[in-house]
This record gives C-alpha cells, structure tokens and sequence, in this order.
C-alpha cells in the first residue's frame, strides 16, 4: 500500500464500520495508519471521520483542485466536497 493511494483529495470508498459502503474524500492524513475523511453531507468538513486506511478502498479519482486547496489551508465548504464527488461520479 503506497502513501500516495491515500493523498488528500483522493475519493474513497469506506470498506467497514458504519460508513461501509460510501464514498468519501480525505481532507487530512494524520499518519501512516489514520485519515480525516468526509463527504460534505452526513460527514461534514467541521465533522470529518477518523478512519484506518485499511478500511478504505481508494478509487482513481482524485480532485487536484480541492487537494490543493486543503493542503494550502484555503476555506472549504461542505458543498464543495458534495460538488467534487458528483463531478467526479460517486454519489451516495
């Protein structure tokens, strides 16, 4: 499993727990083991899920706009992560 599988930005798709099932964007990695995901509608930017990477499967997409975004500590909105997942296809 490669660092870059689980960059901020990336979509994800949540492979146990509650959340099993649905797709997700990383806005934060906290270390090797954990990530900071949300999907701007249940799981909110202000709100964002703890989550291990191994229970996350990592989709192709990736959204370099929001990446650079969350990287940069400019503001983002729950309704942009909603907007970035819909335009990339993952809907829950």
């Amino acid at each position: 499993m490669t660092s870059d599988e689980f960059e901020v930005g990336r979509v994800v798709l949540a492979k146990a727990g509650r959340d099993k099932g649905k797709d997700f964007i990383i806005i934060q990695r906290l270390d090797d083991e954990y990530v900071l995901i949300a999907d701007g509608a249940g799981r909110t930017i202000d709100k964002p899920k703890k989550k291990k990477v191994r229970h996350l499967k990592p989709r192709p997409a990736l959204d370099q706009e929001l990446k650079q975004r969350l990287e940069t500590g400019a503001r983002v909105l729950d309704a942009d992560i909603r907007k970035s997942l819909k335009s990339l296809g993952y809907e829950n």
